[in-house]
């Protein structure tokens, strides 16, 4: 049986006033302006045009190679049930481009976006010109945006500013700020190319974020990748909390236990899926310990927030036959197949079919054949992202004993799935929130049974 899907236009870049903004027409352009790594032009830019970012009452920056955006949402949601004003940048986005700038929990609006990435690119360009600028994009995309959150953050005259990097920490364009609170959540190998081809590299690039004489709060890290931490938090005068020495957790019937010295969070229930999202939680619980002195929390903040954080893509159902997971590298597979089998025992008699598909700079084949054990059959797939590698070499790479089908695009992927099929969306953020696009669609018109 095959169920018929409405088109997916991912082409239709704005729809102010229906829906939030998909992307925008400026950002559409710097799309292939690609990755410049460094701090100098953002910089350069930021100050050309008096946004001084030093003026942040509060900043926490997040590092790692997985988790680091869920850390990211843990600590929102406490201090926004504080009573605090937060400011929170993350990247990429799942389905809209507002997703990236938050103020207390929500989305920026279309018109607000609207406005700063037009009035940024217009001074992005005069800048551009009296400093000599080559070249037609002077800042990235990322760059652009980045801008934008800080100038939100500055108008908006936050609290407390979250950051997420995007992509190391040393040479990010984030890293522009002073912090008051850094961590670094994993380390794992991805973006081997740009960050370096073992984990002490990576680690070094990543605890480029430590701020001198700041505290720097450490997850469940490699050795190799500690060692590299410490020569910069030693150079840099920055203390350390680490996960295993000075602080830890448990897990006790579904329940989070966390300890450092004499402080002790009992029972905490916490809002994400996954049993690694305790360790994220236990990290974003040292943040806030380490910022209590500046931005104090009660445990009942700590208790409702974490039971009330949301993060869309990371293992979320969205219909009791339908889970997202990004899990685009093999760190994220490996974890996304530890919550599959479990899922496995305890619903022996559901089918599982797994859509997949990932960006073309991703390892697949070690990411599709880690989750291929848990599912019975692959439908390999793609968006329209310009980044997404095609449904034919997804089918090629991925070699298994699991049957698997080029299914082409999302649409047509869905349009195969059987009505009693548990179906999994993974590989890439871009593919999620595709799907969980077409999908809002497909209950509408289309909807299934919702038993469990």
């Amino acid at each position: 049986m095959k169920i018929s899907i409405p088109v997916f236009n991912a082409k239709k870049s704005v729809r102010l006033g229906v829906l939030i903004m998909i992307t925008h027409p400026i950002l559409t352009e710097l799309a292939n302006s690609g990755i410049r790594l460094g701090l100098e032009s953002l910089h350069s830019f930021l100050t050309h045009h008096e946004v001084d970012v030093s003026s942040f009452p509060f900043v926490v920056h997040v590092a790692g190679t997985n988790g680091k955006g869920s850390v990211c949402r843990f600590v929102e949601s406490v201090y926004s049930a504080a009573g605090y004003r937060v400011g929170l940048y993350t990247s990429p986005h799942l389905q809209h481009v507002n997703e990236r700038i938050r103020i207390d929990g929500a989305s920026i609006s279309d018109a607000s976006i609207d406005r700063y990435i037009q009035q940024t690119q217009v001074d992005a360009m005069a800048w551009a010109k009296e400093m000599g600028f080559p070249g037609k994009d002077p800042l990235t995309y990322f760059e652009m945006m980045t801008a934008v959150a800080f100038r939100v953050f500055a108008d908006e005259g936050v609290d407390i500013v979250i950051l997420e990097v995007g992509l190391g920490g040393r040479l990010d364009a984030t890293n522009i700020v002073r912090s008051d609170v850094t961590a670094i959540v994993s380390i794992d190998l991805d973006h081997t190319d740009v960050l370096g081809d073992t984990i002490a590299a990576i680690a070094t690039e990543k605890a480029g974020i430590v701020k001198a004489n700041t505290p720097v709060v450490i997850g469940d890290v490699p050795s190799e990748a500690l060692r590299s931490i410490r020569l910069v938090a030693e150079e840099k005068g920055a203390s350390m909390l680490r996960l295993g020495e000075d602080f830890s957790y448990q897990v006790n019937q579904g329940r989070l236990i966390w300890k450092c010295g004499s402080t002790v969070y009992d029972a905490v229930h916490i809002g994400l899926l996954g049993e690694h999202q305790f360790h994220n939680a236990s990290v974003a619980i040292g943040i806030l310990e380490q910022g209590q002195s500046q931005r104090p929390v009660a445990a009942n903040h700590i208790e409702h927030g974490l039971l009330n954080t949301r993060h869309p893509g990371r293992l979320e159902w969205v219909h009791p036959r339908l889970l997202l997971d990004a899990a685009h590298n093999l760190a994220g597979a490996r974890r996304l197949a530890s919550y599959l089998q479990g899922y496995v025992r305890q619903n022996p008699d559901r089918e599982l079919t797994l859509l997949l598909g990932a960006s073309n700079d991703k390892d697949l084949r070690s990411i599709g054949m880690e989750m291929a054990p848990h599912v019975h059959r692959i439908f390999a797939t793609e968006c329209t992202h310009p980044r997404a590698m095609s449904s034919s070499l997804v089918t090629q790479l991925v070699r298994t004993n699991t049957p698997i089908f080029d299914m082409g695009s999302v649409e047509n992927a869905l349009m195969h799935c059987r009505p009693d099929d548990v179906i999994i969306a993974a590989g890439s953020i871009f593919l999620v929130g595709a799907v969980r696009d077409v999908w809002k669609d497909v209950m509408v018109s289309n909807p299934i049974s919702s038993e469990t």
